[in-house]
């Protein structure tokens, strides 16, 4: 096999995992009023920001643009899992926070993606997990990195937004 082949096989076998990932999130975590990647960020809005947040903020956090994470807050919203809040002193900038609904369904949410992460790493140690999680962050800076060069040159949406609309994930 040559190199440039099995370079070919490692950027397959990573879409192949993204693609079986959403999958399994679905499966675990979807239901008829949202989709599982949908299900997962109401986990990350229970485990890292229950009193709630800003738009810019989670922005920074997960790496999606204001236009994606908007999109996919407002369908949350219109499920009656998130609210906004107002800022009396800047209207433009609101609040993203956890409703009530999402409360009451948050622990049973929180404990299935648990069973799910754990089943799902079942097969590593914890050796390689942190080796995973280090390569996983190696290539994701480089591909920012080959993002913000390519934006220069076109203003277009970067690759992973158009993926991630594309994909109807929001």
């Amino acid at each position: 096999m040559t190199e440039k082949f099995r370079t070919e096989e490692l950027l397959f076998m990573m879409k192949k995992i993204g693609l079986d990932l959403t999958l399994q999130l679905d499966a675990h975590l979807g239901n008829p009023e949202m989709s599982g990647v949908q299900a997962y960020f109401m986990v990350y809005i229970l485990r890292h920001h229950p009193e709630g947040t800003y738009l810019t903020e989670l922005c920074h956090e997960i790496g999606l643009s204001k236009s994606t994470l908007s999109t996919l807050l407002k369908k949350m919203r219109k499920t009656g899992y998130i609210l906004f809040q107002e800022d009396p002193a800047d209207i433009r900038k609101k609040k993203i926070l956890p409703t009530e609904k999402l409360m009451e369904e948050g622990a049973k949410l929180l404990q299935r993606a648990g069973e799910m992460e754990t089943e799902i790493c079942s097969v590593l140690d914890q050796r390689e997990k942190e080796q995973l999680w280090k390569l996983e962050r190696k290539l994701l800076v480089h591909l920012t990195e080959m993002e913000h060069s390519q934006s220069k040159k076109d203003r277009r949406l970067t690759y992973s937004e158009k993926s991630i609309t594309a994909a109807g994930t929001v």
